[in-house]
């Protein structure tokens, strides 16, 4: 991968299971990627169907310290729990956010 994508998460969660989809794709920068958030924010307040985001690192698909800063950020935003997938070049990894803290899913 050349350059980091980001889609949004939008869908419900029903227990333990979260069924969603990927929308608005976004292509960034070899080490970042910047999605429409206010586009995330009326979303939220109309649908309330915002899951998480889902995005690719060039490198490691482990959550970087901005990763995690954001997801915290949203999570306070929304005052839910946020799913954060982020895919590498060998494999995808699942994280969810509540209150943050940072759970490997």
């Amino acid at each position: 991968m050349k350059n980091e994508i980001c889609y949004i998460l939008i869908g419900k969660r029903i227990g333990r299971l979260w069924f969603g989809r990927l929308v608005r794709k976004t292509t960034g920068t070899a080490s970042s990627v910047e999605f429409d958030w206010e586009w995330v924010l009326r979303r939220e307040e109309e649908k309330g169907d915002v899951l998480g985001f889902w995005h690719t690192h060039t490198v490691e698909g482990t959550p970087s310290d901005r990763d995690v800063d954001t997801m915290v950020a949203w999570v306070d935003c929304f005052y839910k729990p946020l799913l954060c997938i982020i895919q590498d070049s060998f494999r995808k990894q699942g994280f969810s956010v509540m209150h943050a803290e940072v759970k490997r899913t």
